[in-house]
């Protein structure tokens, strides 16, 4: 599953524990005294032959939060996030990894997700779905004043707008900036721009459970220069295994793997106006774990572990089992106006429709 390069990836991890094994061994007494160790950069092997570095590993986390015991290198795992690096075919992998790397500017973690990048139920061999990634960049605004002038064909109107507008518009909602439909490479792309701090506060408080809920479903890591974010996703994926436990045991009172991917997948979808009003796929939920079931297990191997065999809990700060559904909902509901409103603006009326009608005829389709 992991690809060609599965075996270099077992390597390096082997390498990374035979590193800290010694580390432990010759300074133990150290153990308790590290609370910020100097960083370390660590590469992971690529499918195209290169290396590209996958993190600025710190090592450990640093309080992530109350119920986080602090981390450093000696008592952290060694293979810590690699269930997240999931591999896809070569092909396509090189192919998006090529429309990233069409954008100049810097970018701090970039993931692909959806069914251009990873296969749904009810798309032909020869269907070649819009790929959707996301961008997370350090000054989204310094982003978008070069993108404008690199590719002006991706913005609707708005780009002849105040950079105040601009700026107001991408923090708006979740903070991010979609552009559809936009063409890389022969490809249609959507693409959203988000800050690097409002992705770590959805991560780490489900501030609004857009993206911390695109990231709770496999996607394809294609860069990381800021180790945060694996490390606030990691926690995520245990906050997300901690309510589907609940409601599947809840369901069914027993537990079941494919029905405890449903419920995670499930979580992205209440209160989201876009799947109560009939704008997406009806099936979505089973057709995502369906047809991503061996991705499912890989991403979560880990979290079963310690949330469903060690019975671990882990929530957001004012969350917990009773009122995690309701908190989620509103918080949902919320985002996914704002955020298909802000869409019109941003994407354009012309794409705007194309992109409801798209939709629309997958739901159809799929009934």
């Amino acid at each position: 599953m992991l690809g060609r390069n599965s075996e270099s990836l077992v390597r390096w991890l082997k390498v990374r524990s035979l590193l800290v094994a010694r580390r432990q061994s010759t300074s133990s007494h150290l153990e308790n005294k590290f609370t910020s160790p100097t960083p370390y950069f660590t590469s992971i092997p690529h499918s195209n032959g290169g290396q590209d570095r996958l993190c600025e590993a710190t090592g450990g986390l640093n309080l992530l939060e109350k119920s986080i015991r602090r981390t450093n290198t000696l008592n952290m795992s060694p293979n810590f996030g690699s269930n997240q690096l999931l591999r896809i075919d070569k092909e396509l992998e090189d192919e998006i990894n090529s429309i990233v790397n069409h954008f100049k500017q810097p970018i701090a973690f970039a993931f692909g997700y959806g069914s251009g990048v990873f296969q749904q139920a009810g798309y032909g061999i020869d269907t070649k779905p819009q790929i959707d990634l996301i961008l997370a960049v350090t000054d989204p605004m310094k982003f978008h004043a070069v993108n404008m002038r690199e590719n002006p064909n991706h913005y609707s109107s708005l780009k002849y707008c105040s950079a105040s507008m601009m700026e107001k518009l991408q923090n708006m909602g979740p903070g991010i900036y979609f552009n559809p439909y936009s063409e890389i490479n022969g490809r249609d792309v959507k693409y959203g721009i988000v800050s690097v701090q409002n992705l770590i506060n959805d991560l780490k408080d489900w501030r609004w459970f857009y993206l911390a809920g695109r990231l709770q479903k496999p996607v394809k890591i294609l860069k990381c220069n800021d180790n945060r974010i694996i490390n606030y996703n990691q926690l995520n994926l245990k906050y997300a295994a901690t309510l589907a436990k609940q409601l599947t045991f809840k369901k069914y009172n027993d537990f079941d793997r494919f029905k405890f991917f449903e419920e995670i997948t499930r979580l992205s979808y209440l209160g989201d106006v876009r799947y109560a009003l009939g704008g997406e796929n009806p099936n979505k939920i089973n057709n995502i774990v369906s047809k991503n079931y061996d991705f499912f297990n890989i991403y979560y191997e880990p979290i079963i572990k310690d949330v469903i065999m060690h019975n671990n809990n882990y929530l957001p700060d004012g969350f917990d089992l009773e009122n995690a559904t309701s908190l989620l909902t509103s918080r949902i509901r919320r985002s996914s106006v704002l955020q298909t409103i802000k869409g019109v603006f941003t994407a354009g009326t012309t794409k705007s429709i194309k992109y409801a009608w798209n939709k629309k005829l997958k739901a159809w389709k799929s009934k």
